[in-house]
């Protein structure tokens, strides 16, 4: 418990400096976060679902199996929460700049387009932190002779590793189309 509000914790944090870096850009950084976000909604016909769809899939289906194997790893943790600081820190810049961009059509806008973003960083979160304490359990097993039982414990963690593709692979899907 106290693993996973320190996790969200600095999720929290890290999301916040997201929205604090955006604010405190200079002119022309915003310049260039408006020119793109514009530039990139103006031309969203012009995608081809299928690729995106594709690389939706590959990516988040990717980033699972690696966060799930970093927890297998006693040290892959440590990646494991640089990468849900970049992505909450991403989170909180990609909705500032939107509201920044769209004005208070960019909280709707924001909210619509970053729907897959917060579901894919909560499966990361949880995934993040049964990593954590399935690496905490190998540690102890491996180097303090404690007993448990791995074999059920990977057995839990490759069902969450299973629950986890599939709801990403549906975030995909809303997230493509």
């Amino acid at each position: 418990r106290k693993i996973f509000i320190g996790i969200l914790i600095l999720c929290i944090i890290s999301f916040t400096i997201g929205i604090l870096y955006m604010l405190f850009l200079n002119k022309d950084g915003k310049h260039i976060v408006f020119d793109t976000l514009k530039n990139y909604f103006t031309n969203l016909d012009k995608l081809s679902y299928k690729h995106e769809l594709f690389i939706n899939l590959k990516n988040n289906i990717f980033l699972a199996v690696i966060m799930w194997f970093f927890g297998i790893s006693l040290f892959g943790v440590i990646f494991e929460l640089l990468y849900l600081i970049i992505k909450s820190f991403t989170l909180g810049f990609s909705l500032c700049s939107l509201i920044y961009t769209f004005k208070l059509k960019g909280i709707y806008i924001g909210l619509i387009y970053l729907i897959p973003s917060i579901i894919n960083l909560c499966i990361y979160i949880v995934l993040g932190f049964f990593a954590f304490n399935f690496s905490i359990y190998l540690f102890k097993y491996l180097f303090k002779n404690k007993d448990y039982n791995l074999r059920l414990l990977l057995k839990k963690y490759l069902k969450l590793l299973v629950v986890s593709v599939i709801l990403l692979i549906t975030s995909s899907l809303i997230e493509t189309f």
